[in-house]
């Protein structure tokens, strides 16, 4: 597998992005979700403010939406799907 280093200005990002890359960036993504959820509840709470409100459901919708199109990405690379995530309508 190549592993080449090409630089785009002051970064320097590998040829071929390896699928463990993609599962670390999703662990991240999922965990800034988490965070901004806690701050949610935090900030606006029961009888918080809700200047921001709308924003930050925003936030957290566009940082599903990137986990999944991470996800995609995997599924275009063939990496299986866990058993443990699979959805199971009965």
């Amino acid at each position: 597998m190549d592993t080449d280093i090409s630089t785009q200005g002051d970064v320097q990002t590998p040829a071929i992005i390896m699928a463990e890359d993609i599962h670390q960036f999703r662990k991240e993504i999922d965990a800034n979700i988490k965070k901004a959820q806690m701050f949610s509840f935090q900030y606006f709470g029961e009888a918080g403010s809700t200047k921001g409100k709308r924003e930050n459901a925003l936030v957290i919708t566009k940082l599903q939406e990137a986990k999944m199109w991470a996800g995609k990405i995997l599924e275009a690379m063939n990496e299986p799907f866990p058993e443990n995530l699979r959805d199971e309508a009965k």
